[in-house]
């Protein structure tokens, strides 16, 4: 008998149907992936699972009862959700996060040698080769670990079905590791999986059976061992894995962007030589901790120089802050949309307009007209699915906080665009929306310099690459790419 079985859900709001007849079923012991593109139904699948969203229609049991939970507090018994956004109370301990909720009491007193002797315990069991100090604020782990633990909070309720949604994004290749294993174990322990994720490789590699949303409708249930990645875009999107890299021809021109020498003490940067044309995309690869975010944020937000030259527009650069950099014609988009690139609490509009205030402004009223046209033009271009400009940015799918973080750009004289890890968390859509506005950009005579951890991507969009480990640059690489040369550079070896 089936842990899950989801028999036609349906779920509408105004005016939208975000998930129609799906059904689908998960087996104790299974590690079920569910992919689709942003807007496939997935969030509302999983948010009526976890008690959020209530069904329009149809049902789900679970160990064969029907089940409708009230609060998401009702779920958590049996359903565990990892979601994108970490919850964790910041100032709060490991241990105090893991008790959220469940707090052990006498006479009116937490009970805190039992719950950090469990925590302690807990972590034995199910976090080994987790490096989380349990005693220190959630706010002073690293990403990674806070993703972790964001986990062992799930785990500690034991439910029956966990649901792991783009688990992988803030994690290192050593955490990925930990977490495979942790996630194979739980399926030995005859756990239900459901495992979402836009890393397709990475579905298909761990999980047991996937499903395909399109459009919020169910497509298929596949054996993942006899899928193949081209097989999977093709029921996601009915496109051909050849359209998933679209690459607009480019033509470079003069240098917009050189380093050299360049260093910095402070960042751990030394050595750093390059240049960036007009007219092309100059790709970044390493692994993690590479430096290739530290070299690009250090020249965006001013970071203190020890030696080297850097030139932008053929004028010497030099940039005390972020605002400085934007002044001379450079801007950047962020690895992390939601925190450095855009105020999620605020509109579409606002967003899209707040580093254009001076501009849009006159004695220090805002030119409305102006301010409209601006918005108007940058939703268009760019293809943003909005209802309305007004509509708060944080409601948008992922892809389509990109474009507004990269929205806001527009209608600045910026000459060098970096673009750092843009596709992380945005599904195969929006990825080629996404290389289709560098690659715009690019034939508009900007130069565009782009970070990605995916080696796939940077060879097929990328005009040059440069390799970087240790917090320098160790090669540089031109068409035709080879790619065991490009990973064999990553991991220290000299052939390219």
């Amino acid at each position: 008998m089936s842990v899950l079985e989801i028999r036609g859900l349906t779920k509408t709001f105004p005016g939208v149907t975000a998930l129609e007849d799906v059904s689908l079923s998960a087996e104790a012991g299974e590690i079920h992936g569910l992919v689709g593109e942003n807007g496939a139904g997935k969030s509302t699948l999983v948010k009526i699972l976890a008690g959020v969203h209530r069904p329009s229609a149809g049902s789900f049991l679970i160990d064969g009862r029907e089940r409708r939970f009230g609060s998401p507090k009702d779920a958590s018994e049996l359903v565990g959700v990892v979601h994108q956004e970490r919850e964790l109370v910041p100032h709060f301990t490991g241990w105090e996060n893991l008790f959220l909720g469940l707090e052990p009491t006498y006479a009116g007193f937490l009970k805190k040698r039992e719950m950090r002797a469990t925590a302690m315990e807990f972590l034995e069991t199910y976090g080994r080769g987790l490096d989380i100090d349990m005693g220190a604020p959630a706010h002073t782990l690293s990403s990674g670990q806070q993703e972790m633990l964001t986990i062992m909070k799930v785990l500690f309720r034991n439910p029956k079905i966990i649901i792991f949604d783009e688990p992988t994004a803030p994690l290192s290749i050593r955490e990925c590791e930990i977490l495979f294993a942790l996630v194979r174990d739980l399926k030995q322990k005859g756990l239900a999986i459901l495992y979402i994720s836009h890393h397709l490789e990475e579905v298909l590699s761990l999980c047991d059976r996937i499903s395909v949303l399109r459009n919020g409708r169910y497509v298929a249930t596949v054996d993942a061992a006899a899928t193949k990645e081209a097989d999977l875009i093709r029921l996601m999107i009915s496109r051909d894995m050849k359209e998933q890299y679209p690459k607009l021809p480019c033509r470079a021109g003069d240098i917009v962007f050189a380093a050299e020498g360049y260093a910095s003490a402070r960042d751990r940067l030394r050595d750093i030589s390059f240049n960036i044309r007009s007219g092309e995309i100059v790709g970044f690869a390493g692994l993690v901790g590479a430096g290739r975010t530290e070299l690009a944020e250090a020249l965006f937000t001013g970071s203190s120089r020890d030696a080297g030259t850097v030139r932008l527009k053929g004028r010497d650069f030099l940039s005390h802050s972020p605002k400085d950099s934007i002044r001379q014609g450079m801007v950047m988009i962020p690895e992390n949309r939601r925190e450095h690139g855009l105020l999620t609490q605020m509109s579409v509009y606002e967003n899209l307009i707040l580093p254009q205030l001076e501009g849009l402004s006159s004695i220090g009223f805002l030119r409305w007209r102006a301010a409209d046209r601006q918005v108007r033009s940058a939703v268009e271009r760019l293809s943003i699915k909005v209802a309305s400009p007004s509509q708060s940015v944080s409601t948008l799918s992922g892809g389509n906080q990109q474009k507004v973080s990269v929205g806001k750009w527009f209608g600045l004289p910026a000459a060098l665009w970096i673009f750092d890890e843009p596709t992380q968390g945005i599904d195969v859509d929006a990825k080629r929306e996404l290389y289709d506005i560098m690659g715009h950009l690019a034939q508009d005579g900007a130069a565009v310099w782009f970070i990605s951890s995916d080696l796939r991507e940077l060879l097929a969009i990328a005009d040059r690459l440069y390799v970087m480990k240790d917090r320098k640059i160790v090669g540089e690489c031109v068409p035709p790419f080879n790619p065991d040369g490009v990973l064999g550079m990553m991991m220290g070896e000299k052939t390219a």
